[in-house]
């Protein structure tokens, strides 16, 4: 008897990647709330709704991004919550201690979160244990991500071991994570055939459609024997976000990958989604609302061409476009062949820029860079070129250990600092307080009361004196993590780092071979 196919599972991303592609991130919790309460009829397997950059957006205005989780879980109980975390970086981009990562687990279950989908950046498998380990800890569904990436280090030999790797740390389920829209339907029919080969847990896909392909891959990966796909209600769906569900649901209708779902469900949903999006329309990109075939040229997401566009007009030297693409892709092969996605993608974009503009190549190299060569944020899918290395490092060695073993516990001298600032150091204001240190004391602090305007005299008596001014609550000291240096870098809506000024390290014009030395780092 022939094994009857299990249905096709779908993850809505409406409020978490496919918000945070179009609008910036910018839905708040009490617009969100209403509408996830009308799709918990539809019947996803999960809504990703909590995570990534929204988190930090939320805090940035004052929104309580725990209280938008329990409301959230509250109205949707038929559908599981699906948080988006990066491994030991949690929502920022900067590794914790395992105190951290653990505490935070932890409290977001508590919330309401039910699924963690975690990756890393350069697909360590040691910067996910600690969070798939604190996940599993809560009694919670783990997927452990891919991020996907071409090059020739990429083969499905290290595709299945990595995936081997997560599911022996126990991850339920395995995603091909695919932030560039670069998984074309032979490649992905390819990856989820072998994949299913190596691993017995169920393959989601998720894909952009930034270069138009994603509803190909999609095609490709149900017929390869994947189980799971991420799709976007169709007012956010397209562009830089997902393929749109409905358009998913009706091309599979009746066949053998029939969702089950019932697209009547969805029409009034979609109306309030729509209205959302006309509702913050102004904060829609141009660029991210559209195919752009440039991804299929450069090999490289869309977001990260558009990042290279913008520093070049800030040089006045738009002209160099295609030199800095070539760079770009120079610099990614020197640097081991990372996935191109969040931080790791800013950071090649910006070296390429000074390695044209400054006409020597590495004549002066960003600190994210010397930090990436000493091996803190982990271990690439090759190693780094050894000349760059001793360019940049000069005579350091790159550390060969876990990043996250080099950190001190945190939990308790945050919960410390946090009572000598004033504040309640719960385990809410402790989170917001680690993660983004330099937002939390206007977060932490209560809204100043606004003043009442006096009331109009009666017209035969005289007024009563003026009230004494209220004043206002104390301000807290900013908050400072001891032994780290902190500053400010926002690119396409995500934060690379907190704090002051960009560092950049500044070494000589490049001398001839076996003569290279390195110059002390400098402020800029």
């Amino acid at each position: 008897m022939a094994k009857k196919t299990p249905r096709l599972r779908l993850v809505d991303t409406t409020f978490r990647d496919a918000q945070q592609s179009l609008l910036g991130g910018n839905l708040r919790g009490d617009e969100i709330v209403p509408i996830a309460a009308k799709m918990d009829a539809i019947g996803f397997t999960a809504m990703e709704a909590f995570g990534g950059a929204t988190f930090e957006t939320q805090v940035r205005r004052r929104e309580n991004p725990w209280d938008y989780l329990r409301n959230l879980a509250k109205v949707t109980p038929n559908t599981p919550i699906q948080a988006l975390i990066r491994g030991q970086n949690l929502l920022a981009n900067r590794n914790f201690p395992d105190d951290v990562v653990e505490l935070f687990i932890k409290h977001a279950a508590k919330c309401g979160v039910d699924v963690f989908r975690v990756f890393d950046p350069l697909n360590d498998l040691r910067n996910m244990e600690a969070t798939v380990a604190a996940a599993l800890k809560s009694k919670k569904k783990v997927q452990g991500a891919l991020s996907y990436a071409i090059s020739p280090a990429h083969n499905l030999e290290l595709w299945c071991s990595l995936a081997k790797g997560l599911v022996n740390m126990g991850c339920h389920e395995v995603v091909i994570k695919d932030t560039s829209g670069l998984l074309s339907p032979q490649a992905t029919w390819e990856l989820v055939a072998a994949l299913k080969e190596t691993v017995d847990v169920p393959i989601d896909v998720h894909s952009h459609c930034s270069s138009g392909m994603a509803p190909m891959a999609y095609m490709a990966a149900v017929e390869a024997g994947a189980e799971i796909l991420d799709v976007a209600m169709s007012p956010l769906a397209w562009g830089t976000s997902q393929p749109a569900v409905e358009s998913v649901v009706a091309a599979l209708k009746g066949g053998e990958y029939d969702t089950g779902l019932d697209l009547e469900k969805m029409w009034e949903v979609q109306v309030d989604v729509e209205a959302l999006k006309r509702k913050h329309i102004e904060n829609l990109s141009p660029v991210a609302d559209r195919v752009d075939a440039s991804i299929l040229r450069y090999q490289m997401p869309g977001l990260m061409l558009e990042d290279v566009h913008h520093q070049l007009e800030g040089h006045n030297a738009s002209g160099r476009t295609a030199e800095v693409l070539e760079e770009a892709n120079r610099v990614r092969l020197e640097l081991g062949y990372p996935p191109l996605v969040a931080p790791i993608r800013q950071m090649i974009a910006t070296q390429a820029v000074y390695n044209v503009i400054g006409g020597d190549r590495y004549a002066t190299v960003t600190q994210e860079l010397k930090d990436y060569l000493q091996g803190l944020y982990g271990r690439p899918p090759v190693p780094a070129d050894p000349e760059l290395r001793r360019l940049v490092l000069g005579r350091e060695e790159p550390i060969t250990i876990r990043p996250a073993d080099l950190l001190e516990p945190q939990v308790g001298a945050a919960r410390l600092q946090l009572k000598k600032m004033g504040f309640e150091p719960d385990d809410e204001s402790v989170l917001i307080h680690l993660l983004f240190p330099q937002l939390a004391p206007a977060y932490l602090r209560p809204p100043e009361p606004e003043a009442k305007a006096p009331s109009a005299p009666a017209p035969a008596k005289t007024p009563d004196p003026p009230a004494p001014a209220l004043e206002p609550p104390p301000t807290a000291a900013p908050a400072v993590v001891a032994g780290t240096a902190e500053f400010d870098v926002e690119v396409e809506g995500e934060m690379l780092a907190q704090g002051g000024a960009v560092c950049r390290v500044v070494v000589p014009r490049r001398p001839p071979p076996r003569r290279r030395r390195h110059a002390p780092a400098r402020e800029r």
